[in-house]
């Protein structure tokens, strides 16, 4: 009788420190931004551009995402990043808060945001024919510095284009919810053959071309695969995942509240009947109250 609760407390410590993946909302990031300290005006006058860039490129909200190569969190920082910004792991960092995230992501950005090649493109006002907004001045950041330097040079949206054939332009667009137009390229994300960095395996009769195998967008473009599991899930359940997981998560503490609650009762049955002291019954209770709060501590920072 007297192991039991112990047994149980134990377990609920355990249950306690399981992770959950934490999907945001465009708001949330917003609000993120406009409360970070790291946040520059710039960055808190373009937030909503931040949120694009993390909802429609980066994660689809997903505070936990990792790209399966290099990144994490729910704005896809890259190892070295992470250490050097948080000094966490990339484990650890995928578990801190959207706005510890943010905090993160934001003094990164605003150091960033030094490069002539930045300042150059906010200073253009336009570009090939489009306007300099935030989507594009954060494509040029998260694209690299160097290769919006390279584009810039250029005077083309063109003037760059990722592995897949993804440029700054094109990614602005991408953020923006928009088709690809204002001189962004027309070149699909592809396994390298419209890029010209393939052998051109697209132009040779005969040759097996490979084709993606992903969840696209309206403009064509593969959707990062938590964006393409949220829409899927949201389809065919009818229920947006965030709202699932709210579900699960009041379920989960709800669960822990009656076992907490049936042991104490078990307790104070064995305390009437003379079978543990008073000194121990509070002590259990004590116990119980801490795991408790610790519980719907984790579940409220979830």
């Amino acid at each position: 009788m007297k192991t039991a609760p112990k047994g149980m407390l134990a377990l609920l410590w355990m249950l306690s420190g399981l992770a959950f993946a934490v999907f945001v909302g465009a708001a949330d990031i917003v609000a993120a931004i406009q409360n970070s300290p790291s946040s520059n005006a710039w960055l808190k006058a373009n937030a909503q551009a931040v949120a694009n860039l993390a909802i429609n490129v980066e994660s689809g909200g997903n505070t936990t995402a990792y790209n399966g190569t290099c990144c994490y969190g729910v704005l896809q920082m890259n190892e070295r990043n992470i250490e050097r910004y948080t000094k966490l792991t990339p484990e650890q960092y995928q578990q801190i808060s959207l706005q510890d995230q943010i905090n993160a992501w934001s003094s990164l950005t605003v150091d960033a945001m030094k490069a002539g090649s930045v300042q150059q493109l906010i200073g253009m006002g336009s570009f090939d024919g489009r306007p300099v907004d935030g989507n594009l001045v954060l494509a040029c950041v998260q694209l690299g510095i160097g290769n919006c330097q390279k584009m810039i040079n250029s005077g083309s949206c063109k003037g760059f284009a990722d592995s897949n054939g993804t440029t700054i332009c094109s990614m602005a667009d991408k953020m923006a919810g928009a088709n690809n137009n204002g001189g962004s390229t027309a070149n699909p994300p592809s396994s390298g053959g419209n890029s010209g960095s393939s052998g051109g395996t697209n132009s040779s009769f005969g040759k097996f071309t490979p084709t993606e195998s992903c969840v696209k967008d309206g403009s064509g473009r593969c959707l990062p695969i938590t964006a393409a599991l949220m829409a899927g899930f949201a389809e065919g359940a009818g229920v947006p995942m965030p709202k699932v997981k709210q579900h699960l998560q009041l379920i989960f503490a709800s669960v822990v509240t009656l076992i907490i609650a049936a042991c104490l009762v078990t307790l104070w049955s064995s305390y009437g009947n003379g079978k543990i002291p008073l000194a121990e019954l509070k002590l259990h209770v004590i116990r119980a109250g801490i795991t408790l709060s610790i519980v719907l501590g984790v579940m409220k920072a979830l």
